[in-house]
């Protein structure tokens, strides 16, 4: 008989990908995908807000336009506000 084997997450490692889209009605906003799904199991609301930060902080170095970097350093500001509150 196998034994299930889990696998523990290290929750400061990334574990969501940010990307910047925008529409015709607003400016834009920030999305995130999840690399690996199964994860958000494990995951309370603090790792989630800090897994969506550190995406956010990646995205900086990603961005195409002044309009691209105002829309990230919104999020992350938003995103530390709620952590901040989470605390």
């Amino acid at each position: 008989m196998k034994r299930a084997r889990l696998e523990l997450v290290n929750s400061y490692e990334s574990l969501m990908i940010a990307k910047t889209c925008k529409s015709n009605t607003t400016s834009g906003k920030v999305i995130y995908t999840l690399e690996n799904p199964e994860s958000i199991i494990y995951l309370g609301k603090k790792d989630i807000l800090f897994n969506q930060l550190i995406a956010c902080e990646k995205l900086i170095d990603y961005a195409k336009d002044n309009n691209d970097l105002e829309v990230i350093q919104t999020e992350i500001n938003e995103l530390k506000l709620m952590l901040d509150l989470v605390s």
